[in-house]
């Protein structure tokens, strides 16, 4: 429920973030940033970065396959908490910073 940003070896951030509920958890394992969308309707979040990883337990969310992401939340109540269908929300400031990192780059989710 901790995302941490590193840099050469160097944590440049962190942010407490909602993750996969028990019936639908964050796959655990190396992934990386796979894009960056933009998405038309920016409610629940102006960007998504989906990773090389899919959910565990469901073959398709939202008409797509079940693609994990971080995406920001408007409801800051969430973060800490496992809540989500596997994607990561992060909150505002962790989003503008993640939309800054190069696709590719290593993701590693632990539980």
């Amino acid at each position: 429920r901790r995302l941490t940003l590193v840099r050469s070896g160097r944590k440049i951030g962190a942010w407490t973030v909602a993750v996969g509920a028990a019936k639908t958890p964050t796959p655990a394992g190396r992934t990386f940033l796979l894009g960056l969308l933009k998405p038309s309707d920016p409610k629940p979040s102006p960007l998504i970065m989906p990773v090389g990883a899919h959910s565990e337990t469901l073959d398709t969310f939202g008409g797509g396959p079940g693609t994990v992401a971080f995406h920001g939340w408007a409801d800051e109540s969430v973060f800490g908490r496992a809540v989500t269908h596997g994607c990561v929300r992060v909150p505002d400031d962790a989003l503008t910073r993640l939309s800054k990192v190069p696709l590719g780059t290593q993701v590693l989710i632990t539980r």
